[in-house]
């Protein structure tokens, strides 16, 4: 179900040898593989601008969020939906947030994602309400 909020994209790869070296997000290989499937619809609710790379957040193939690389992806949606937020963190601040040890340069997606310190983190540790937050953002 498509949310009332989000990127509709189309992914082209799953696996890291489809990403440059230098764009890969810490802990990635040409071997890893992520929990999405060649050719298939995706919602994204979120984009995360790392310092080295650009991952949005989908509702993977097991049901879960998950950040992925934004090159495995084709935009099929060029606008920034509507209710969606932004920031920017900036020169000294932008080692101030962190997701996996890399710093946050900027950030788009639904408010809690946006605007709550941690929620990145909560959500991938499956905290129930970053969960239930993220379900509302996907239209489920």
């Amino acid at each position: 179900m498509r949310g009332p909020s989000a990127l509709r994209l189309r992914c082209v790869a799953a696996r890291g040898a489809f990403l440059p070296a230098g764009r890969r997000p810490r802990g990635t290989t040409g071997a890893s593989a992520y929990a999405v499937t060649h050719g298939r619809a995706y919602e994204a609710v979120g984009v995360l601008v790392l310092a080295d790379h650009l991952s949005v957040l989908v509702r993977d193939d097991w049901g879960g969020p998950a950040f992925v690389p934004a090159e495995l992806f084709a935009g099929v949606a060029t606008v920034v939906p509507p209710g969606w937020a932004f920031a920017l963190d900036s020169g000294a601040r932008a080692g101030r947030r962190a997701l996996w040890g890399e710093p946050v340069v900027a950030v788009w997606g639904y408010p809690a994602l946006v605007e709550e310190d941690g929620h990145a983190a909560a959500l991938l540790a499956g905290d129930a309400r970053a969960v239930a937050l993220f379900d509302e953002a996907c239209g489920a």
